[in-house]
């Protein structure tokens, strides 16, 4: 039995969880948020107030769950990474059976042949499994000569990691561990075997970002980033009703929004903070048509990925963008598929409001994040008793 815990840095909240690991399962033992500051598109860009958000975060867990909390699981995505493709082989003198050993060594082999100056390596996500030629979701037990594995490597500036770990340290975190967020994505809705989603896609309807995931057989096969995000709403609300304050908008947005005009009625409603009024549907119309942008824009990606008629699973909603009303609606129009929106799958809690908000999905599968070491054994291990 041990404790993990994790960190999502979102442009607009930042989220805590601590998690109870035992036999295999992971149970939510608490989690918390804060508003965001000095965090812009996902990167660090005032120190001080990041480390003053992670330590409210840090003195609520030692306050109301009496832990205290000194290494975290970290997920970087957007700006702070660029991504690399590479192909790693082992062969074999005769045909046998595949450990997860196998694996992991080709993994270190990956991160060694990454060529790096000024990154540093984040995350390696496989892809794809080859075995003998032949594609292969799940080949530990299979038996091959040939073993090929395609990885995602994930990496980012030393000097911004650097920042960021600096901060922490100053919080009183020791430990970091950072991965991609499609890391953090898989294991929070890919159960192992063939239970739940295996061929989905994932829309991240974040701040300032859209993420896009799409997976095949329970791995990812695609991501994207696309650089704008739902904030870009209430900029288009403040600057089509000459709103003065983004504040305002914001308001309206939150209180009023909805993703289609023809399921509002027309009626007026009070811009906050002023005498003045506008029309809902209208409202709602500027609104609608900020999220076709965004939600046509991830679709596209998906059709880039090649796997657009094979998604069985349909598409899962997740984000702050994913609570606007009839969003699910707007985007299964667009794409034809089933939508549902994204419950984290891999964690326990004892309530289900945890697993199912959309600002807690990426904290939750990083509770489920864990590196292990490559461990071969010998034929002269037998002699030896552990």
């Amino acid at each position: 039995m041990g404790f993990v815990a994790s960190l999502d840095m979102g442009s607009e909240k930042m989220v805590m969880a601590l998690g109870e690991t035992s036999g295999g399962e992971c149970r939510l033992v608490g989690i918390e948020s804060v508003a965001s500051q000095g965090i812009h598109r996902g990167m660090v860009v005032d120190r001080l107030r990041v480390k003053s958000c992670v330590q409210r975060l840090l003195d609520k867990f030692k306050q109301e769950h009496e832990m205290h909390i000194d290494a975290l699981n970290i997920a970087l995505a957007g700006e702070w990474v660029q991504q690399v493709e590479e192909r790693e082989v082992s062969k074999f003198s005769r045909v046998r059976r595949i450990e997860e050993s196998d694996l992991l060594e080709l993994e270190k082999k990956c991160r060694g042949n990454v060529n790096l100056d000024m990154e540093e390596i984040v995350d390696v996500v496989p892809f794809g499994y080859w075995l003998d030629g032949e594609a292969e979701s799940e080949p530990i037990g299979c038996e091959a000569r040939r073993l090929e594995i395609d990885f995602h490597v994930y990496v980012a500036r030393k000097r911004t990691l650097e920042g960021l770990r600096q901060a922490l340290n100053e919080s009183g975190i020791e430990k970091i561990n950072f991965y991609s967020a499609v890391t953090a994505a898989q294991k929070a809705l890919v159960v192992r075997g063939r239970k739940g989603a295996r061929d989905f896609a994932l829309i991240d309807l974040g701040a300032e970002s859209v993420k896009i995931h799409v997976f095949r057989d329970g791995m990812i096969a695609y991501d994207e980033v696309l650089p704008l995000g739902c904030n870009t709403v209430e900029r288009d609300i403040n600057t089509a009703f000459s709103i003065e304050s983004m504040a305002s908008a914001k308001k309206l947005k939150h209180e009023y929004g909805m993703a289609l005009q023809a399921e509002c009625k027309s009626r007026k409603i009070m811009i906050p903070d002023t005498k003045y009024c506008i029309d809902l549907q209208d409202m709602v119309h500027v609104e609608q048509c900020r999220l076709e942008e965004l939600l046509e824009g991830a679709i596209w990606q998906i059709l880039k990925s090649g796997y657009y008629k094979e998604l069985e699973d349909g598409i899962l909603l997740t984000g702050g963008g994913s609570r606007v009303q009839g969003i699910d609606t707007l985007l299964n129009r667009l794409s034809k598929h089933p939508i549902s929106m994204a419950s984290v799958m891999t964690v326990k809690s004892a309530k289900e409001t945890p697993l199912k908000a959309p600002e807690n999905l990426t904290v939750l599968g990083l509770l489920r994040c864990e590196r292990k070491e490559t461990k071969k054994r010998g034929w002269f291990d037998s002699f030896f008793k552990e």
